[in-house]
Order: structure tokens, then sequence, then C-alpha cells
């Protein structure tokens, strides 16, 4: 029997709540950077890349060979080793000495990295400088059958990445979210007005540009922007966990009608009655539900009831959503 998806609804309609300005806009220039790097975990029971992994061999034969080891490639064993890619992200204005989270996953084909530890290795970014290294004990992601996982602050910034926000004029530019509406720019407008009073802006389509008063210092006038709280109505949002089968939702979201045909089910969101079809002598299953009382608990529940798999509801809300029949955002862990 397929495994269904367990639905958590936080009851709640929509409602303006004071909430940071940093949560629902983002400044142009400051973005989390990625870092990369390929490095080697160690200290597998056997479940390294295999005995053939020239490459593995190539990667221990050079941390040898850096502290002074003049060893044969060929005479390594690779089996409680694995070639790993390495991948970070960097926040804005993290500075040197900062830890960042660190995952991992195997390159090559070692059965697990299960009580590995990562070797120390550089990171790079977008211009292949080096920014962190990374190392530590690995903690696998079972779902992946343990060929990737986490290294919780295993990487330490070495310098600061570059960000370039302030532009021309003294001029910071924010981008609102785009699932809150057009009420949200007013909020921010009214706080421009009351809080920083006099300061010079313009609004169009869905930027802020603001003109930081000379007499400011840029970067601590921008925060303190930031960390004002402005009353905007709350988005409601989508949750899935696809490892665990999990869907979280707030907020009393409905599903627009729209028709789907998916592995062998029709299903149509709308309709004369809100009912759920199981024939069990057709391959062809059929779900109907009015649009004006579709939620999305009442989706998933119908899905289970069909015996869809959560792989397949977790891919029918995603299209949906992207077709517009969900007005939420949506986040798949």
């Amino acid at each position: 029997m397929k495994k269904g998806i367990v639905f958590l609804f936080l009851a709640g309609f929509l409602w303006a709540e004071p909430i940071e300005m940093k949560y629902i806009v983002s400044v142009e220039g400051l973005s989390f950077n990625p870092l990369i790097g390929y490095g080697i975990v160690v200290g597998l029971k056997g479940t390294g890349d295999s005995e053939g992994g020239s490459q593995t061999k190539e990667f221990l034969a050079r941390i040898a060979h850096h502290f002074g080891i003049q060893a044969n490639m060929d005479k390594f064993k690779p089996k409680n080793a694995a070639v790993v890619m390495v991948v970070a992200d960097v926040p804005p204005f993290a500075q040197a000495g900062n830890c960042l989270d660190v995952r991992v996953a195997s390159v090559f084909d070692a059965k697990s990295l299960e009580g590995g530890e990562l070797v120390v290795t550089p990171l790079v970014g977008g211009d292949n400088e080096i920014y962190a290294v990374a190392s530590g004990k690995l903690t696998v992601d079972t779902s992946s059958k343990s060929v990737s996982g986490t290294i919780p602050q295993g990487g330490i910034l070495q310098k600061p990445i570059p960000q370039t926000w302030l532009q021309e004029n003294n001029t910071v530019v924010l981008h609102l979210d785009p699932n809150y509406s057009f009420d949200a720019f007013v909020a921010i407008e009214r706080t421009l007005q009351t809080s920083f009073g006099g300061v010079e802006y313009t609004i169009e389509n869905y930027t802020i540009r603001i003109k930081i008063p000379e007499d400011q210092q840029p970067a601590q006038w921008l925060g303190r922007l930031l960390s004002t709280r402005v009353d905007v109505p709350q988005v409601p949002s989508i949750t899935i966990d696809s490892k665990t089968g999990m869907v979280v939702a707030g907020g009393n979201i409905v599903v627009t009608e729209a028709a789907i045909v998916y592995q062998g089910s029709q299903i149509a969101i709308g309709g004369a009655s809100p009912s759920w079809g199981m024939p069990s002598t057709s391959q062809k299953q059929t779900a109907k539900i009015l649009p004006s009382s579709t939620t999305v608990q009442e989706l998933v529940n119908g899905l289970n009831q069909l015996g869809m798999s959560s792989q397949d509801i977790v891919k029918i809300l995603q299209l949906l959503h992207k077709n517009g029949n969900i007005k939420a955002k949506l986040q798949v862990l």
C-alpha cells in the first residue's frame, strides 16, 4: 500500500501583523552566495568508493604528498574513503571567522558516508577565489541511502564576499516579495513617512528606491530600516517535506478550478458535487470538488483516499501552484 501524506492544518485567516521589513523585501546587491568544493570523506567502514576508483586514490595520494609522504597511488584502498562535493551558502554581511552549515554528497559510487569525516576542504566562489574551508564529522541523510549529509557549522569563512548594494547617489534598491499584495507597499510607504521622515524614495512596480540621507552611515541606516516592523497582511504558505510525506499549511488556502491527468488518474477540481470516486475495476480514478470549498486540506485528504503516494501528491501540489491554482507560498524540503 502506498504511503500517503500527513497533513497539518494551521487554522487561521489573513490578518495584518507587524513583521520586520527584511522578511518581505530583498536588497538588490545583497544575497546568499554559494560556495563549492571537492573533498574526501575518510573513516568509512568499507562503504566508500569502489576499489577501481582511480580518482579517489589520486585524492588520497595528493593529501599524503602535501604532508611530505611519498606514497604509491596504486597501493591505496579507497573503500574506506569517498570523494564528495561540498557546498555552503554565505549570508549577506558574513565576516571572516563566521561558521557556515555545510552540505556533503558522494560523487562516485560510495554505498554510505555514515561514520565518515570530511578532510579539510577549500570552498570557492563564482570567481574561483577561496572564501571558506570545511571539515568535520558528517550527519548523514538516511532518506538518501546515507550518500549525502550535513556538517552543522562545519565551514569557516576566511574572508568576506564583496557585496555591492549601495547604488549611485547613495541609493538602495528594495524588491518586494511577489507573494505579497500591493497593500504591503502602502504599509512600507507609511513606515517610511512616519519613522524615516524626509527620506526621498520612489515606488515603481514591486521596486522601492530610497536615497539614504547623506548624514547617515549607509550600513547602519539600512540595518535600522530592515529591522523596522510594518503591518502587512500575512501570506498563506504551504511547506512540504517530500521525504516524510508531511504537509503544513497556514490559513484557509483554496484551490481554484483545475483538471489534472496524472499516471492513470483523472482529477477534476470543480464540478457538480464534492465527491471522491474510487472505482476498483477501472485504472482511471476521478475526484470532483466544488471550487468554492476546495481547500488544500480537502485536496490532500482526497488524494490520499485515491491511493496516491506522497511523491505523487507533492508533484500535483507543485503543478497546481505553478499553474496559479494555489495562491500561497510553496516550499518543498
